[in-house]
């Protein structure tokens, strides 16, 4: 009969939480010093280099190689495995597809982008398959060691069944368990997040909000969405389903709850105005079809008509703010999207309007990742989702939880 060496479940506790302190240390910061680690997290060196004996074990760690191996004052260095742990970032937008290739330690290898093309099931995964291989021949990395792949996509993740609803026009994506599909295909575990989930996610990890523990994020395009990101984590809803404003805007018997600032609602507005004449509309360079990234160049440069349709595009997107602010109480509402990124020349009329709705100050900031923010959100979930697992796989219980 074979014993159990290990020591009493409370001890075997505090080693995981010393070696993942130690993990996530170098994650901040490699290489270092065992010296230089026992000060960073106030372990002894005795126990650091426990943690590292295991995490070497677990592949999770190595030691620095060749002449760099010893710092200046001769103490050996390690780092956090990177490259040889590589995971895959992918964005399925509604223009482009776009991977991100990375080490576990969050270093981009590669990246590419191809324009969507066939919109099934199928053809969104021949794409997918044809960049992951472009992305892992660029870095020298074979296609079996990568470890994770995150991917956001437009519409409703499941969380418990990982099947996807309410894609908009991908309709190859609605009702698949694309999660499961792939894994099963390339043989490693599967992230899937809704786009703007994913991009609040990157935002909180690399941009305008990493000091902001509770935010909202609204994505102005093609369609509307929101995500929110309460005590630091992106909230999802029992459904998977926070944040799909779209439901706002469905006609019914009694008209739409809330004004539509999608560029489809916008485009048709526009063109209403353009029809029925008037005085703005006899000045104005603006032309049918409407287009409308040339109205808001036309705002920007005077255009009053332009202005017009830039204004009320901003006011509504002001009550979308509003309605978050007045149920989570955030303080910071980040814009994203093609319209959500290009409302600078509706600032006035925005603020104007939140304000009248609004008792106290709420900043609303634009993106600092911009269209890269889903495929970035979607890689980290990938990189936080392998670190996990291969440290419950190789060292035992994990103390990681989902960002």
């Amino acid at each position: 009969m074979e014993h159990s060496t290990s020591g009493p479940a409370g001890l075997k506790d505090m080693r995981r939480s010393n070696e993942l302190a130690v993990l996530e240390e170098l994650y901040r910061q490699s290489p270092s010093t065992r010296t230089a680690l026992a000060g960073a997290i106030g372990l002894t060196k005795p126990t650091v280099s426990a943690a590292l004996t295991s995490l070497i074990s677990a592949g999770l760690v190595e030691q620095v190689a060749s002449s760099a191996a010893v710092s200046k004052y001769g103490a050996e260095l390690f780092q956090a495995a990177g490259r040889s742990l590589p995971v895959l970032g992918l964005d399925v937008g509604t223009r482009y597809i776009r991977a991100q290739l990375a080490g576990l330690d969050d270093r981009l290898l590669a990246e590419a982008a191809e324009p969507v093309g066939d919109l099934t099931l199928n053809g969104i995964i021949v794409t997918i398959l044809r960049l992951r291989k472009e992305v892992c021949r660029e870095a020298g990395i074979d296609l079996r060691d990568i470890q994770a792949i995150g991917i956001g996509i437009p519409g409703v993740v499941h969380p418990e069944t990982g099947r996807i609803e309410m894609a908009g026009g991908f309709e190859g994506l609605n009702g698949s368990a694309l999660g499961e599909e792939l894994s099963e295909l390339l043989g490693a575990r599967v992230f899937v997040e809704n786009d703007v989930n994913a991009a609040a996610l990157a935002e909180r990890r690399y941009g305008a909000c990493v000091e902001e523990d509770d935010f909202a994020m609204i994505s102005v395009g093609a369609g509307v969405g929101a995500a929110l990101v309460l005590s630091g984590r992106v909230r999802r809803g029992r459904r998977g389903s926070a944040g799909e404003l779209d439901l706002l805007f469905s006609e019914n018997s009694h008209g739409p709850i809330l004004a539509d600032p999608s560029s489809d609602a916008m485009t048709a507005y526009a063109d209403s105005l353009l029809q029925a004449g008037g005085p703005l509309v006899a000045a104005t360079r603006v032309t049918s079809p409407i287009e409308l990234p040339a109205v808001f160049a036309a705002a920007e440069s005077g255009d009053a008509f332009a202005q017009a349709i830039v204004d009320e595009t901003a006011r509504r997107i002001a009550v979308l703010c509003s309605c978050l602010v007045a149920v989570v109480d955030v303080e910071t509402i980040v814009l994203v999207g093609g319209i959500g990124a290009a409302i600078e020349p509706g600032r006035a009329a925005l603020e104007g309007r939140l304000a009248e709705l609004v008792p106290w100050p709420t900043a609303v900031i634009q993106s600092t990742l911009g269209r890269a923010g889903t495929v970035q959100g979607a890689r980290s979930l990938a990189v936080h989702g392998a670190r996990r697992e291969i440290f419950a796989r190789n060292l035992g219980k994990t103390l990681y939880t989902f960002p």
